[in-house]
Formats: C-alpha cells, sequence, structure tokens
C-alpha cells in the first residue's frame, strides 16, 4: 500500500494546521482553508506509477490556492492533473473555469497561480503529478491546457479516467517495469486528452477521421502486446480486415509498417534514457513488444542504420545527439499471427 496521512491522527484543534502541512509536502505550496463546519477531516493515500506520483484525497469541502506568493520562492515545476471521484471541484487558471464532477479531468500548473474549490459533502480527488516536460515531450503547451473540463462521458474521457483509476489500484503490486510501462501509457493518453487545448491537435476531425484516431490510439495502448494484430485490432473496433487495411493504405502505409515504427521509435528514445540504462536491450524491447532480440536487432538497423547497441553508448555517451538518418524500412514485423 502507498503511504497514508490522515488527520484523525491528530487532535481536532490541531487538524487544519497538520492539513496544511500534508498538502504542502503531498502536493506543491498551497494555502488551504475550510469551507464547512465542524471538526475537519481529510486523508491522503500516495502512489507511485513510474515518474507519477497518485494521490488520492478524501476531504471535507476545503479550498487550495496557489498564490503568486507561492510562485517567487517556488522550485516546483509540476503538472497536476485532476480526477474527480466524488463530490465536485471548481477549478480556476489562466482565466479559466472548470466545474468537475465524478469522472470528469482537468490539468493545473504549479507555474501560476491558481484555486479550487472541493465541495462535499464528502470529496473524493485523484491527482496525478508529473513534469511539466512530460507534456512538453508529447507537443502539448501546458499553459493552453489548463482549467478545460475533460468529460467524463465524452470520447477521449471514457478511455482516460478508467485507465487512470486503473493504473493507480495496480500500482502498488506492479513491477517498476510494469510501473513505467503505465506511466508511459497514461502520459500519452493525458496529451492526447489535452491535445485540442494545447496546441497539438490539429482542427477538429472530420467523421471519416475519427476511426483512424481511434485506431492509432488503441494500438499505441497496446503496443507492449507482441500478439497485437489485425484481427484483434479490428475486433476491438467492429470493423473488417478489409476496413483495417483500408483505413493505414489511405494515409500510404500497411498496419505492420505502422506498427513496426511506433515499436521502434519507443525502443529508439528508450535507449538514449539513461534512468533506463540498466535495463537491457533485451527488455526494452520485449516493453514494446519486440521480444526478439535477433529481430529486434535486424529492424532497429534497418530504420536507424546502427544497432540498438550502438545507438545506446552514442546516445548516453553525448546527450543531444541528434537521431541519425532513417534508412528504408526492413521487412515484415513478426507478431503471434506470423507477418502483418
Amino acid at each position: 500500500m502507498g503511504r497514508v496521512l490522515s488527520t484523525e491522527q491528530v487532535a481536532p484543534r490541531d487538524r487544519i494546521a497538520y492539513w496544511h502541512e500534508v498538502i504542502c509536502s503531498t502536493f506543491i505550496k498551497l494555502d488551504v482553508a475550510q469551507t464547512g463546519g465542524g471538526s475537519f477531516r481529510g486523508m491522503v493515500r500516495d502512489h507511485h506509477v513510474g515518474p507519477i506520483r497518485a494521490t488520492r484525497i478524501v476531504t471535507d469541502p476545503m479550498t487550495a490556492e496557489r498564490s503568486r506568493r507561492h510562485l517567487r520562492a517556488a522550485e516546483e515545476d509540476v503538472c497536476l492533473l485532476a480526477l474527480q471521484l466524488n463530490g465536485r471541484t471548481i477549478g480556476h487558471q489562466d482565466g479559466r473555469r472548470a466545474v468537475l464532477r465524478p469522472g470528469d479531468l482537468a490539468l493545473f500548473d504549479s507555474r501560476r497561480p491558481y484555486l479550487v474549490d472541493f465541495q462535499g459533502p464528502r470529496f473524493d480527488h485523484l491527482v496525478l503529478q508529473f513534469p511539466r516536460a512530460a507534456l512538453r515531450e508529447r507537443g502539448i503547451e501546458p499553459d493552453g491546457a489548463t482549467a478545460h473540463r475533460i468529460a467524463v462521458d465524452s470520447m477521449i474521457g471514457r478511455l482516460v479516467s478508467p485507465f487512470i483509476v486503473n493504473a493507480t489500484r495496480v500500482a502498488d503490486a506492479a513491477s517498476p517495469e510494469t510501473g513505467e510501462r503505465l506511466a508511459e501509457m497514461a502520459l500519452d493518453l493525458i496529451a492526447t486528452a489535452l491535445a485540442p487545448f494545447g496546441g497539438l491537435d490539429r482542427p477538429p476531425t472530420a467523421p471519416g477521421e475519427e476511426l483512424p484516431h481511434r485506431v492509432r490510439l488503441y494500438m499505441q495502448l497496446h503496443l507492449s502486446d507482441p500478439c497485437l494484430s489485425p484481427p484483434k485490432v479490428a475486433a476491438a473496433h467492429s470493423i473488417s480486415l478489409r476496413q483495417l487495411h483500408r483505413l493505414f493504405a489511405r494515409e500510404g502505409t500497411t498496419f505492420g509498417r505502422w506498427l513496426r515504427e511506433e515499436r521502434l521509435r519507443r525502443c529508439f528514445d528508450d535507449l538514449a534514457a539513461p534512468r533506463l540504462a540498466g535495463r537491457s536491450i533485451a527488455e526494452i524491447g520485449a516493453r514494446w513488444g519486440m521480444p526478439d532480440a535477433p529481430g529486434l536487432s535486424r529492424a532497429f538497423r534497418a530504420r536507424y542504420g546502427m544497432s540498438p547497441r550502438e545507438h545506446r553508448a552514442a546516445a548516453l555517451a553525448a546527450p543531444g545527439t541528434p537521431p541519425p538518418t532513417a534508412r528504408p524500412e526492413g521487412g515484415p514485423l513478426r507478431t503471434c499471427g506470423g507477418s502483418v
């Protein structure tokens, strides 16, 4: 289980002061105030999902404010994604106002003032904290993405909210490798959800573009599955194999080529990451659905013009080295169902 801190541990007269310390040590520097009557109650439970800190907060009605005073001495450079579980939250940042009900999501940025009003009678909230850089690496500028409500009944909300809740539930029992993988998936999903507000997205997709978008997102979430195959993806979207292959043909590619490119790109990034330097090349390949180490090496060399080992050595010796020029892609990707 994760760390648990509760006001039940202290006398009623000391609870507000104690709660302020809990909030500031768990999240970022904030001013908190009770908005209801009676003896205040609050509890936080921490989990770690890879580099993401996930905190469940159950509390009586309160407000939390990040003011300019906090920013002057701030060392934090994080974003906070709020997922409402019970009660209601009204969040304000950057001139926007988001009203969250159970299942809804919104982003807040530690680098600018914000105010959140946690309404009850009993408030239940899940907050994910992660570096701002994690969004910027995914093409999202947090400044434009804050305090926008992502509704639980929207297409992306139906995907993101349950995934985050379930990933947090299994975090304590998961291996570090699984935690890292879940975190990458969660951050990719969050970036996708924020894209319409943060500058990544094109104008709203036309009706004919929605299905390809959903198919690609599904495949990105299942890259770690070495048995990901056209029949499995087609069945998940209630379409025929012919329809599925047509979607990729319209973009000038194939199912197998697109899948191989995505997997190799993730392996390329992981092999250059200092935090993953202790993992073998085979482990990184398996992490992204390419458990056949010789096959990974051949595909990697065909794509990038060097072996995985050579790329890792160059990247870790000289961080910031630009990626090599890609060669024409190699042969077919092998999956559990054969070539695709």
